[in-house]
């Protein structure tokens, strides 16, 4: 028994008129989405619904529903929601939720072609249909019919009763219009326009873009695969970028003095484990090795750390200059050469020993009022340093 796939739009947020939208699905699949490329086009002026949402899939006479969009679909009244590029066995009576729209999946039987009784077709009556009637040719056939043998008669009866039976009422069998039952005819009643199931290449674009975020139906085949050369080609640039990150982080550590960065999670990190960017792709987009993070993971991973070292520096640096300040303090140098035993010779002069303070007082009251107390000779000398490491890099390729 074949199955017909009907959705229909039970609620929608943004448009009340799209709550008698509905579209059928006859033994193939097809694609969702607000795109002027799906099978169903579904207006959304507020753009929640992807251009390419949900893709239809038809296997041994049962539908599935793939999530292909970049904001989801959820399952009506339940926490559950699909996992995107996976299909999910649609039955009936499941409500679906698509951005701001809610559909309802029905599952009906494909109607059949029925039998129908038609008018029967008049036939023009010849002129001589009514000779066989005269009432003289009637005797002269019941006196031949009498006149002969019972013997001839079971002879001759096989031959001539159809011709017999035809000349006697060969009008009313002929000539008279009787109603009778055509065969089935082999027109099949108008069916909704059965949506043809996207191509391979149509399902990868769509989950592509998908992913990608960016619009691709304006760009005929050979533009798409040139972006997507140039999107593999800004991956690579990338992954090299981030293990140079990772290799200028571990240097300014040792020149610090500190313990190497201990990464948050489990596993090994692909980035950091192989010093060469070939060895590194490889291993991110083999999800056979064991023991390793995922690529997604990976990725994210260094930037956190590369992230989480900047902001560190930066209290770092404040810290230090609060320190070197606090080593100054007039309080501080009295402990100091208290505790060293020594002479406090330093101090003898009263007037230039009042002056030293008031001088460190202010120099306290001035880091108080500054929003920036890193903006004077610290800020000076990281524009000068940014500056001569950009000269280097001037002609960078790409």
């Amino acid at each position: 028994m074949k199955l017909q796939l009907v959705f229909e739009v039970c609620a929608c947020e943004s448009d009340q008129s799209l709550l008698l939208a509905r579209k059928v699905f006859d033994g193939a699949g097809g694609v969702i989405g607000r795109g002027p490329g799906c099978d169903w086009v579904i207006p959304d002026a507020s753009r929640v619904l992807s251009s390419h949402h949900g893709l239809i899939g038809y296997r041994e006479g049962r539908y599935f529903l793939t999530d292909i969009s970049r904001n989801g679909i959820g399952i009506a009244n339940s926490p559950e929601r699909l996992r995107k590029g996976q299909a999910r066995l649609i039955s009936d009576d499941d409500v679906f939720e698509l951005g701001v729209l809610t559909i309802r999946a029905r599952l009906l039987e494909s109607p059949r072609p029925s039998d129908e009784l038609l008018a029967p077709v008049a036939v023009p009556i010849p002129d001589d249909a009514f000779l066989s009637l005269d009432p003289l040719h009637g005797l002269d056939l019941d006196r031949q019919m009498q006149a002969t043998s019972d013997d001839l008669e079971a002879l001759s009866k096989s031959a001539d009763e159809q011709a017999v039976w035809a000349d006697h009422y060969g009008a009313d069998c002929e000539h008279v219009v009787l109603p009778r039952r055509q065969d089935p005819s082999m027109e099949v009643a108008a069916v909704p326009a059965v949506a043809t199931p996207p191509s391979t290449d149509e399902v990868f674009w769509s989950q592509f873009a998908a992913v990608l975020g960016v619009d691709l139906t304006a760009l005929d085949t050979p533009a798409r695969e040139a972006l997507a050369i140039k999107v593999a080609r800004l991956f690579r640039v990338t992954i090299e970028g981030l293990q140079q990150g990772l290799r200028t982080r571990e240097e300014l550590n040792n020149e610090l003095g500190m313990a190497p960065f201990a990464g948050q999670g489990t596993g090994q990190n692909p980035l950091k484990v192989y010093s060469n960017t070939d060895a590194a792709l490889a291993a991110m987009l083999d999800t056979r090795e064991l023991g390793q993070l995922p690529a997604v993971r990976a990725i994210t991973q260094v930037h956190l750390e590369l992230q989480v070292h900047q902001v560190a520096l930066l209290a770092a640096c404040r810290n230090a200059m609060r320190n070197a300040r606090a080593v100054f303090e007039p309080s501080h140098l009295l402990g100091c050469f208290a505790s060293q035993g020594k002479p406090a010779g330093f101090f003898s002069d009263g007037g230039r020993w009042r002056a030293y303070q008031r001088y460190y007082q202010r120099v306290v009251a001035q880091e108080q009022l500054n929003d920036r107390p890193l903006a004077g000779d610290f800020a000076k000398a990281y524009e000068e340093q940014v500056r001569l490491i950009s000269s280097l890099h001037i002609d960078f390729p790409g």
